[in-house]
């Protein structure tokens, strides 16, 4: 009697330890793991770094593939945005405000892919990335300084833009370089919202630093407007005969060194009078004030590491 009590309390005992799982019952007894062998570890480690690389690879073919996708699409946009608003020598500025009402140009080199809309907003970032209709894309939209106006009556007018060298976009520019192109190509094309036609007559190719002092939108007199002319003058890769006097006005493209480098690529033209241009629509071009006009030091250069590197 006394045994049989004792084996119920045992059992009770084991049921509340099961319960609570304070007992090493066989059914929670581990198996033993068998140690791994030196040629099962290598094997193992080879394993994963294949497949980091493996994975690196894919990745970078990605990137690859998505970079040259968006020039694709970017090229082909603009492609059909000239056919659109721009063929021969109409500009259809009525179609292009619709589009994007920042727009105050159409710029054009023959024979290239300078084909291209200008625009101008608020800062000096957003069109390095975006395309004329606001759509993110690399290839972007040449765009005047902020600090400019942006009808062109400052004494110069800076436009940035990305160069590919494939040639898209602003690429043909980085040919200037070679002085017999300036002699093939020595102007260019600008097309206005009033319905003017402007000629850009080229006068300089310079190399010069990549910081904002460099690229000056405002003079506080006629004799620092000439002594900048003449640097550009004296910096050319070419020699020109297309004279700047302090009454005029000049526009520059400002691109990224076709080597890569630190500093910019100005292609400088004299802003003259062309023949009215043969417009499909035109637009008034809203009137700025002249107290938004920013100095040189306020006025945000485009960031040298928003500029894409140019491709051989």
């Amino acid at each position: 009697m006394r045994y049989a009590y004792l084996h119920n309390a045992f059992a009770l005992c084991i049921r509340v330890a099961k319960r609570h799982r304070l007992v090493y019952t066989a059914h929670m007894k581990r198996k033993k793991r068998r140690r791994k062998s030196k040629a099962e570890i290598i094997t193992a480690v080879l394993y994963g770094i294949f497949g980091l690389l493996v994975a690196g690879a894919l990745y970078g073919l990605g990137v690859g593939a998505t970079a040259l996708f968006g020039e694709t699409l970017g090229n082909h946009y603009y492609a059909v945005l000239a056919e659109k608003a721009a063929p021969v020598d109409a500009v259809d500025f009525a179609l292009l405000t619709k589009e994007n009402p920042e727009v105050r140009g159409w710029v054009r080199l023959a024979d290239t892919a300078i084909n291209l809309p200008l625009v101008k907003t608020t800062d000096n970032s957003f069109y390095l990335n975006h395309r004329f209709d606001e759509v993110k894309n690399k290839l972007g939209t040449p765009f005047i300084d902020a600090g400019n106006v942006g009808d062109f009556s400052d004494r110069h007018t800076v436009i940035y833009g990305h160069a590919l060298g494939s040639g898209s976009m602003l690429g043909s520019l980085l040919e200037y370089e070679n002085p017999n192109y300036f002699m093939r190509n020595p102007e260019i094309q600008l097309f206005l919202p009033d319905g003017t036609v402007k000629t850009l007559a080229v006068f300089a190719c310079s190399r010069v630093p990549g910081v904002r002092s460099a690229i000056p939108i405002a003079f506080s007199n006629e004799t620092e407007f000439l002594a900048f002319v003449e640097d550009l003058y004296a910096t050319s890769a070419f020699t020109s005969s297309v004279k700047i006097t302090a009454q005029d006005q000049i526009v520059s493209f400002c691109v990224a060194l076709p080597d890569g480098g630190d500093g910019r690529l100005l292609v400088s033209c004299k802003l003259t009078d062309g023949s009215a241009a043969t417009t499909i629509g035109t637009m008034q071009t809203p009137s700025v004030p002249v107290a938004t006009q920013a100095s040189v030091e306020d006025t945000q250069m485009p960031d040298e590491s928003a500029l894409p590197e140019q491709t051989p």
